[in-house]
């Protein structure tokens, strides 16, 4: 990928991946601090990053994988090094070293911004599927969060996505359905 030094997360690098998280995300699409950092000990939760010279995380994706699919939960690349082609180098990389379907949530497409992001997931060969989705809380105080799911390498069916959302709900989310 590029020269870049992509690497496995390390426990030690938590701050950094917290601040470029909070940069991010808004505070309804992320955990709080605490609860995002018991998310590493969670066997099917991993995280890849790419460092500055300064030891900075500069973009991640942290993702849970699971016997059917992965879930990407949060995708990120610092806004300072946003446009040269540093997401979509990291994004195709990750493709292309899984080898089964692969899900993330988008917000709904109701700005300028959030219509850009699905159109570069697109690009890349995700579809946007048609089926109203709720994203439970990751703090108390949110509510659920009206979201969409893309899915790669193909767009999927209402028995998938109800697999992917069960899944979902019970692992990542920790909601009883």
């Amino acid at each position: 990928m590029d020269n870049r030094d992509l690497k496995k997360f390390q426990y030690c690098d938590f701050d950094s991946l917290f601040k470029l998280m909070k940069q991010a995300f808004p505070s309804a699409e992320r955990r709080s601090y605490k609860d995002q950092k018991n998310l590493l000990k969670e066997d099917l939760y991993n995280i890849i990053s790419d460092k500055d010279e300064k030891k900075n995380i500069i973009d991640f994706i942290a993702s849970w994988e699971f016997s059917d699919f992965n879930f990407i939960e949060h995708f990120a690349v610092d806004s300072k090094m946003r446009g040269n082609g540093r997401g979509t180098s990291m994004l195709k990389d990750y493709l292309n070293k899984c080898n089964k379907p692969i899900y993330l949530e988008v917000e709904l497409p109701e700005n300028d911004i959030c219509v850009r992001r699905i159109k570069f997931y697109k690009r890349l060969g995700f579809h946007l599927n048609n089926f109203n989705y709720l994203q439970p809380p990751l703090q108390k105080k949110h509510d659920f969060l009206p979201l969409k799911v893309m899915s790669y390498p193909r767009s999927i069916d209402e028995k998938q996505f109800t697999n992917f959302k069960n899944v979902i709900y019970n692992k990542v989310y920790k909601f009883d359905i």
